[in-house]
């Protein structure tokens, strides 16, 4: 019998309810969990995941095996206040949140730590997931967490150091793209292109379409640039052009969120006491 059964999930922002949603696929009915903030967020969470049963946060520890923590990181130590009188060894905490190290939140509580980052699409059972296995995780019960994650998202373990990289491309990554797709609808319309908005939009989103279904299929980057990017055409011109430009942009996004990230400090959340 799996040891993770049961999930709970704390905080129902747009993250919570995007993993509460995903979770929802793969534990059995009536074994997902929930505790939010406000009676609006539970009341989201009841009309975009009905199959989701909320609870106070003290009782969540004694309905799931795994609680995952979907709130900042200067609200932790009130959650893990109420929650920390029903935790045991067996319970298995996870942080959403790069900036808390997984040594911090082990020191915290009695049981295994992961840190877990979502990606948009979760909710729709797409999309990867990032995997910190933390103090006191075994081999086995990431493996057990694992299968869990299958069931409504590619995932890929990772480092702890890796964290703020794998999260730029995984996580940030489809909004990123999706500003990039909009950036490329404004220039047509800024150089006076004679497209309606909607139709250059709709243009850029079955590119973004076709590339996605090309990757999927087991094409490279570089492979899928070969492809349309004849030598001495106009797509070849085209990437010659943006080249610095874009490696200019996309290393400025990635150290405004490493800024950003590093901006927060880490909160102090205490220590467990051990059985």
């Amino acid at each position: 019998m799996s040891e993770y059964r049961a999930v709970g999930v704390v905080g129902l922002g747009r993250m919570g309810l995007t993993l509460a949603a995903g979770f929802r696929r793969a534990v059995a009915p009536g074994l997902l969990f929930a505790a939010g903030r406000s009676a609006s967020s539970v009341a989201r969470l009841q009309e975009t995941v009905p199959a989701a049963t909320v609870l106070a946060l003290r009782q969540l520890p004694h309905h799931t095996d795994v609680i995952v923590l979907c709130v900042r990181n200067a609200d932790l130590p009130t959650a893990l206040d109420e929650l920390r009188p029903g935790l045991t060894a067996r319970h298995l905490v996870i942080t959403v949140n790069n900036g808390l190290p997984l040594r911090t939140l082990a020191d915290a509580v009695p049981g295994p730590v992961a840190k877990l980052i979502p990606s948009v699409g979760n909710d729709k059972g797409a999309g990867a997931t990032l995997l910190v296995p933390g103090p006191r995780l075994t081999a086995g019960a990431t493996e057990e967490l694992l299968g869990l994650l299958r069931a409504f998202s590619t995932p890929f373990v990772i480092e702890e150091s890796q964290g703020r990289a794998a999260t730029d491309l995984a996580s940030c990554g489809p909004a990123l793209l999706a500003g990039a797709a909009r950036a490329m609808v404004d220039a047509q319309e800024q150089r006076g292109a004679p497209l309606p908005g909607e139709l250059a939009e709709a243009l850029v989103a079955q590119s973004l379409h076709a590339l996605s279904r090309l990757l999927g299929e087991g094409a490279s980057l570089d492979e899928v640039v070969d492809r349309v990017a004849v030598p001495g055409g106009n797509t070849a011109a085209g990437l010659e052009a943006a080249r610095d430009g874009l490696a200019g942009a996309w290393g400025a996004a990635f150290r405004a969120t490493e800024g950003n990230e590093w901006s927060k400090s880490a909160p102090e959340l205490g220590t467990a006491v051990q059985d």
